[in-house]
């Protein structure tokens, strides 16, 4: 029995998140159904992260074990051949028996885009945030300050499961020109992300940098543990799974 792990780049604008639903287009669904065709059988796949509905990724990784003697190129070659074009499968390797997509995660990294200006680029229309007012990147930069290490990030989830108290290593905000506005980009990595946790703080910053919070009131909202404290939950198409950390 081999265990194979797949990197997956998938675009989620047409499909209601990667977690396998009735009835309705999903990652996993895609990625079971094509195994099916492959192997002649349902596989039961793992997936590191549960991305929501519209949220895309660069670096998902997926998990399976099959009795097949395909080998991790051929999966890649015949499931990139069977697969939606909106989802490709970046890497395929054989690995121990012991690892798990999700359990053996140490970490995920996440960016979120914000295109700030007057008219959206027809490229990044599925894949940032419009803001067409002026945000103050200086105030979110020192709102988000506040957000690393480990914290009760309750107030910044819509639902909680065990749990939590999250860790966030790094809030990098990066700021790009373009012909027509400006880009940021702010990269989340931690141990790992409650739901909708990271929308929910990008709400919160999007009204530090609009002035309509101070970046000190991210330590109150914190101690609160209140998600009605904090901002509204962004947009889901502005969000993208980077990376998984093993």
């Amino acid at each position: 029995m081999s265990n194979i792990r797949l990197v997956l780049m998938y675009d989620g604008a047409g499909y209601f998140g990667f977690a396998e639903q009735k009835e309705v287009p999903t990652v996993s669904g895609e990625l079971k159904r094509s195994l099916k065709k492959l192997l002649g059988e349902e596989i039961p796949i793992i997936g590191a992260s549960r991305t929501d509905r519209g949220v895309h990724a660069l670096g998902q990784v997926v998990s399976f074990k099959s009795g097949s003697r395909l080998s991790a190129n051929d999966y890649k070659g015949a499931l990139n051949f069977l697969l939606p074009s909106d989802i490709r499968v970046l890497k395929a390797e054989e690995v121990g028996e012991e690892f798990h997509a999700r359990f053996s995660a140490r970490g995920k990294e996440y960016c979120y885009s914000i295109f700030e200006g007057r008219d959206l680029p027809f490229n990044l229309r599925n894949f940032s945030l419009h803001v067409r007012g002026g945000l103050d990147a200086a105030a979110m930069r020192k709102a988000a300050d506040y957000l690393l290490g480990e914290h009760d990030f309750t107030s910044f989830a819509q639902e909680i499961i065990g749990s939590p108290i999250r860790r966030i290593d790094a809030i990098d905000i990066v700021e790009k020109n373009d012909p027509m506005g400006r880009v940021l980009e702010f990269r989340f990595r931690g141990n790992s992300f409650l739901y909708k946790m990271i929308r929910a703080i990008m709400g919160t910053l999007i009204e530090a940098g609009r002035g309509k919070k101070g970046p000190d009131e991210i330590n109150e909202i914190l101690k609160a543990r209140d998600r009605k404290r904090a901002g509204a939950t962004a947009s889901p198409h502005g969000l993208c799974l980077i990376r998984v950390i093993y």
